[in-house]
């Protein structure tokens, strides 16, 4: 019924190590996030975590949840309920890294000249087709210049941190050799395996580097002294633990402090679901579509809960309200028709069947509209 937390812990890490620097380019222009700490407010409440002794504002997480969701819809094109346990969950671990990795920088003293930054910014100017262009990305995304090349100096120092603790690795002549015979089966010497020599020992060392950072990443973690102060993150940290009953408390204490977020019924609903307790699932679930009877998506959980439960006739009504909410989202109906074979009646299927035609052409006929060229090309 549910998405599982994404990854095994290891492979986790890892994919923070990238996501949590945020070095990516978007539109030529260099964008990075990061943790902005403030002194708690007198009742805590602005806090949601401390890691070693650093704040991390509410204002921070939320800012950064509200842009966790903006690129899981740019990227998907929806926001599932279930997915929004994971996504803060996962941001949480990105705020820590972050935390972290800073805080290990600057035990390292590692420094960034002003002519290493003002390079940098040289680079990306360049990048674009004038400086007024370069100004007008900047302004677009909100970051002054001053602001840009703070980014700058906080991306080349966390490089600089980053080769310095993979500074040792190694890659031995046997390593290749072994793993040339086991790709290919055949004794690493003669023509062939000299070919090949270098693009082995790239790939090898690339993943020797990225296990050295997650290693020491692992290691920054386990000795640090991490306090949640916020009931909701505490739950998804037991919910990942596989710790279900203390998942469901902290739920129920954030329910008790925000009892109108839908989301906190969901979450709660997955720690029943995993516990096996179909029957708490349904009621909580049933609580979140009170609050949002018009999303389809919560809807479609209230009705595999029900089928899972034995229910079928009510499964097959939150079936047909999903998608009497969900609006031109083809796959959801696509997945609602096969779900109605299982649980609906004949009708029902028909029913369904007929709105996915629908929808299928309606989407095709704006897809004509929008591109009329590819379509007469085709």
């Amino acid at each position: 019924m549910f998405k599982g937390f994404r990854g095994k812990k290891g492979a986790k890490i890892t994919k923070v190590l990238v996501i949590v620097l945020a070095i990516a380019f978007v539109g030529g222009l260099l964008y990075t996030g990061s943790v902005f700490v403030r002194e708690p407010s007198a009742d805590g409440y602005g806090v949601i975590a401390i890691v070693n002794g650093k704040p991390i504002t509410r204002e921070a997480f939320e800012q950064g949840y509200r842009n966790a969701l903006l690129s899981e819809y740019e990227y998907t094109g929806r926001v599932l309920p279930e997915t929004i346990g994971p996504i803060r969950a996962s941001l949480l671990d990105q705020f820590i890294n972050t935390a972290l990795i800073t805080e290990a920088a600057q035990k390292e003293k590692i420094r960034i000249s002003s002519k290493e930054i003002e390079a940098e910014f040289k680079l990306q100017e360049e990048a674009f087709p004038s400086k007024e262009a370069f100004r007008d990305a900047l302004a677009a995304n909100n970051i002054t210049a001053a602001q840009f090349k703070t980014l700058i100096k906080d991306r080349l120092t966390i490089q600089k941190l980053f080769a310095k603790v993979q500074a040792g690795v190694t890659v031995s002549e046997d390593e290749v050799k072994k793993a040339y015979t086991e790709e290919t089966g055949k004794p690493a010497e003669g023509e062939e395996f000299d070919e090949k020599r270098s693009e082995i020992e790239t790939r090898l060392r690339t993943k020797a580097e990225q296990d050295a950072l997650s290693n020491w990443l692992e290691g920054l973690r386990s000795e640090a002294n991490i306090e949640l102060r916020d009931a909701e993150l505490r739950a998804l940290r037991k919910l990942q633990e596989n710790d279900y009953d203390e998942a469901i408390l902290e739920y129920n204490s954030a329910i008790t402090m925000d009892p109108d977020n839908a989301y906190l019924y969901v979450g709660a609903a997955q720690a029943y679901t995993a516990k096996g307790d179909t029957e708490q699932a349904i009621e909580a679930l049933k609580k979140a579509v009170s609050l949002r009877p018009e999303d389809p998506y919560l809807r479609l959980l209230l009705g595999l809960a029900y089928r899972d439960g034995g229910s079928r006739e009510l499964a097959a009504n939150e079936f047909k309200a999903a998608s009497e909410y969900g609006g031109l989202d083809i796959l959801l109906h696509v997945r609602l028709e096969s779900l109605l074979k299982t649980v609906g009646s004949d009708d029902d299927v028909k029913e369904q069947q007929a709105k996915t035609k629908e929808i299928r052409e309606l989407l095709e006929k704006r897809d004509s509209a929008i591109n009329p060229k590819e379509q007469a090309d085709d």
